[in-house]
């Protein structure tokens, strides 16, 4: 499987380097949208359409993804998904993302009617995947306008840059596969995709993955060292802290975006893991962020 994976991403950076590859790029919102169909994710998602087609729903707009084409999600933008084939074909595409130094890549197919599922997973701790990040953030929030062939050109060739990285730490030695069960690996993208449903529980999850939520929880804590519910609300805290300091989301917003249905309970959850309520955490990074320009403004150049 992962020859497969392997061979589409590779496919996709030859049209790419050949200037071929269409680049889709849906227009960042200036704030996350909480609450609609889908999810979002805080960091860029590229995805790469082997067969089939895929239907982008996002709260401005709608993108059919076709054969040979790319798309890249920006941060924090939310989106649906529909996918399908005409009839004797199939749906496959990739989905590259990253979380910090891991990179993540994984080849689906139609799990259920026009739903995407995984159908092989790879993920590696390496120096590429940060680099992956930057490229794709810069490509995901220039322009997509065709009266400027430029920022198109530009654009291909940071998604070119992408492929490359990906693959390149896919063949490295340094590039570290992290030693799990299939089934930890895929639960781990079933909770990036789904973090922000207040709905989400360990039993759901073990209905997603095939298993009972006994098994599942004891497998993640014999795997990761951690409680499967322990890592629901840390990710969701690490969520909470990152849309607090870098959008305007309201409080109750940035709740719901995290899968708390109750701001109150949203509160009590921030200030246990934080320390201060998400008000003040938010007060203490525009008051860190407003001495760190007022310092930069008022620095006296250095003579040569």
């Amino acid at each position: 499987m992962q020859k497969n994976l392997e061979a589409a991403l590779a496919a996709a950076l030859g049209a790419a380097q050949a200037g071929q590859l269409v680049v889709h790029r849906p227009q960042p919102l200036d704030a996350p949208q909480s609450r609609g169909d889908g999810h979002f994710h805080l960091t860029p998602e590229l995805f790469v359409q082997v067969e089939g087609w895929t239907d982008f729903r996002f709260p401005h707009a709608g993108c059919r993804l076709a054969a040979g084409e790319a798309l890249i999600v920006p941060p924090q933008l939310r989106h649906d998904e529909h996918v399908g084939a005409a009839r004797g074909a199939v749906f496959r595409n990739v989905v590259v993302n990253t979380a910090g130094s891991a990179l993540m890549c994984h080849l689906a197919h139609e799990h259920g009617p026009g739903r995407p599922g995984i159908t092989h997973l790879e993920t590696r701790h390496h120096a590429q995947a940060t680099r992956v990040h930057d490229w794709l953030f810069h490509a995901s929030q220039s322009p997509s306008d065709p009266a400027q062939p430029w920022a198109e050109a530009q654009a291909r060739a940071l998604v070119a840059a992408a492929l490359a990285g990906v693959l390149l730490a896919l063949n490295t030695a340094d590039g570290e596969a992290r030693r799990e069960p299939a089934l930890i690996a895929r639960l781990r993208v079933l909770i990036q995709n789904q973090l922000g449903d207040h709905t989400l529980s360990v039993r759901r999850l073990a209905e997603q993955s095939g298993c009972t939520a006994d098994y599942l929880s004891h497998l993640f804590r014999e795997v990761t060292g951690e409680t499967l519910i322990g890592c629901l609300n840390r990710l969701r805290m690490e969520r909470a802290a990152r849309l607090l300091r870098e959008t305007t989301l309201a409080g109750k917003e940035v709740a719901w975006a995290c899968g708390f249905a109750a701001p109150s309970y949203f509160i009590r959850t921030f200030r246990t893991h934080h320390g201060v309520t998400p008000k003040a955490w938010r007060e203490a990074g525009t008051a860190t962020a407003t001495a760190a320009t007022s310092t930069t403004a008022g620095a006296v150049p250095s003579a040569p």
